[in-house]
């Protein structure tokens, strides 16, 4: 791995402890709320073994996700990365940490809504399939609309992933709801992989 990239994931390692064990004294929005490392190191194989040039994220936070995903495909001269945020604070983490990390050059930070940039996002590509892997890890309530959208977006043979399927346990209920409508769609295949926080991966058979 590039050691700029190392160094910006360790960092960020090191922040995402600390929330953890100052859980009272960092306030909720202004967490990390990443994935694991292991996590991480798991998107980071599949993109590689899947060659992987576009990728989608919708929650991108401080960015240790994003830059996993970019480490994956930076040797790639067409790879790219859209990421989407609300938070503007995060947003100029995440540019930051980006710049150190040296991945800046292939990431796209779309601020706003989410759902509203994914329909502003499939409108730009002409209705048209784009991306060969997208990453839902947002609000848990609109993972079912997420994925909807999500599906119009990527590409046959492309991959949705969605993390926290199996914890934080609170979200249970809209995990199992998450879970069962992107089974019920026969142009998919899924399944659970019990890594740390729990990864539903939905491979795209048919538009």
């Amino acid at each position: 791995m590039d050691e700029k990239i190392a160094t910006v994931l360790d960092r960020l390692e090191k922040q995402e402890k600390y929330e953890l064990d100052n859980h009272d004294k960092v306030p909720h929005q202004e967490r990390m709320l990443a994935i694991t490392p292991s996590i991480g190191k798991f998107y980071n194989i599949l993109l590689r073994a899947a060659k992987a040039t576009s990728v989608l994220e919708i929650g991108t936070s401080v960015g240790y996700s994003t830059i996993w995903f970019a480490d994956a495909l930076r040797e790639s001269l067409s790879s790219s990365i859209t990421t989407i945020e609300v938070d503007q604070n995060k947003i100029k983490q995440a540019r930051k940490n980006f710049a150190d990390s040296g991945v800046d050059d292939i990431i796209e930070i779309r601020q706003g809504d989410a759902l509203d940039v994914l329909n502003k996002i499939y409108q730009e590509a002409d209705h048209k399939s784009i991306f060969d892997f997208v990453f839902i890890d947002a609000d848990k309530e609109r993972y079912r609309e997420y994925f909807d959208l999500s599906f119009k977006l990527v590409k046959v043979g492309g991959i949705i992933a969605a993390d926290n399927i199996l914890k934080p346990e609170r979200f249970g209920d809209m995990m199992r709801d998450y879970q069962e409508h992107v089974r019920k769609n026969t142009k998919i295949l899924s399944v659970t992989v019990p890594i740390d926080n729990g990864e539903e991966i939905s491979f795209k058979l048919d538009d």
